[in-house]
């Protein structure tokens, strides 16, 4: 049984119904491999206007392996380090983004904190 897709103006076909048996022409190149790979192909060429086989794809990942994200808890606001760079914390106060190191995160959350008590009194 053939099995059809239709990508960015790309017939697709598998006839075979192997994992890498789907078939298509970009700009009269006939290209054969895994339908992401395929499809990798199909966008670059509409994209880029250049053809780009499907095995140069193949070593390339597109979803990256994510880093540990680190969150550490500071006085009710949340201190988080999603890439495991040492100063690349952030943390989100009153709607705006705050960056650097734990330690210059925390002096300036007490600052504020300070400053929210002061003004209460």
């Amino acid at each position: 049984m053939k099995k059809r897709l239709f990508h960015r103006g790309h017939n697709i076909e598998n006839s075979s119904g192997a994992p890498d048996g789907w078939k298509t022409s970009i700009n009269g190149h006939p290209v054969e491999s895994k339908l992401t790979l395929v499809k990798k192909s199909i966008d670059w060429w509409c994209d880029m206007k250049a053809f780009m086989p499907p095995e140069k794809f193949e070593g390339v990942s597109t979803q990256k392996q994510p880093a540990e994200q680190k969150v550490e808890e500071y006085r009710g606001f949340k201190l988080m380090n999603d890439n495991g760079q040492p100063n690349e914390w952030y943390v989100i106060l009153r709607g705006r983004l705050f960056k650097g190191s734990p330690a210059a995160l925390k002096k300036h959350l007490d600052a504020v904190i300070e400053k929210m008590q002061q003004q209460k009194r």
